[in-house]
């Protein structure tokens, strides 16, 4: 009940708001960071603010993909394939934000499992996951290198906490006033669970800011939205753009990506950090 009354009277103190300051996006895949947050990453570049954008992971879970990717039947498969999918999304992912305007600097992967973060959640941490189509058990990049290799000069095991620490670390670092993650409503148990490491990483990071939530796979939520952000025609042409970036060399698994996540405005949900 307290949390729904938090809720609520954010909802009403920050509606339609705009966007105030440095901004960081959570993205679970390649392309999420561009269907959830193209317009917010434009309209925040526009006002000369900071923007930092991480991949939780490389993308290289997705079967179907994959084997568009390889050109092989998927009992074909191997984990090299899977890997060689995830350079290919992280590639995507460089292209679209350069397109929107995003320095490279400020696009950082961490290299966590792709179909892997809720399952991670809710391990209790005595072993590392193990990504069974990659074989992995700790972060990695091909075209671009994985955060935690790059600052500590090590991968990181696939643990919960190693998530949450690597994004408390960037949020020390970046101080961002906002954050935008997928929401725990959303279908995808990855979309679900960013947006649990996202709330204790800020928690511990005890940075103050906003923390805002968007939906990829699902219905909005049943309350207004707290964040109303049309595009406006270039912006709209620009994201068009970048989610075109995410397909090429996926067909036809990712021909559609436009036709479906190609909307107006974009909307976002803010949630107290506890």
């Amino acid at each position: 009940m307290l949390f729904r009354l938090l809720c609520l009277l954010m909802s009403v103190s920050v509606m339609f708001a705009e966007t105030t300051g440095d901004v960081l996006v959570i993205a679970p895949h390649p392309d999420d960071e561009v269907i959830g947050c193209a317009g917010v990453i434009l309209r925040t570049l526009e006002a000369k603010k900071r923007v930092t954008v991480v991949l939780l992971t490389n993308g290289d879970g997705h079967v179907a993909l994959t084997a568009a990717v390889a050109k092989k039947e998927r009992e074909q498969l191997t984990a090299e394939d899977f890997m060689k999918a995830g350079a290919l999304r992280q590639g995507h992912s460089v292209t679209a934000m350069k397109r929107l305007g995003v320095p490279r600097e400020d696009l950082i992967f961490l290299g966590y499992p792709d179909g892997g973060l809720e399952k991670m959640w809710r391990m209790d941490g005595s072993a590392a996951f193990r990504q069974m189509l990659t074989q992995k058990r700790e972060t990695y990049g091909l075209t671009a290198r994985d955060h935690h290799s790059a600052t500590h000069g090590k991968p990181a095991a696939y643990l919960k906490t190693n998530v949450v620490a690597d994004l408390a670390e960037i949020i020390r670092t970046r101080r961002p006033q906002e954050v935008f993650v997928s929401h725990d409503s959303d279908k995808h148990g990855d979309h679900r669970a960013a947006f649990w490491y996202a709330r204790d990483a800020l928690q511990i990071a005890k940075v103050e800011a906003r923390l805002l939530a968007f939906v990829v796979h699902g219905d909005p939520l049943s309350r207004e939205p707290d964040l109303r952000l049309k595009l406006s025609p270039q912006a709209y042409e620009t994201k068009k753009a970048a989610l075109i970036d995410h397909t090429k060399g996926t067909s036809p698994v990712h021909d559609g990506l436009v036709d479906e996540y190609l909307k107006p405005e974009e909307l976002f949900w803010q949630f107290p950090i506890p």
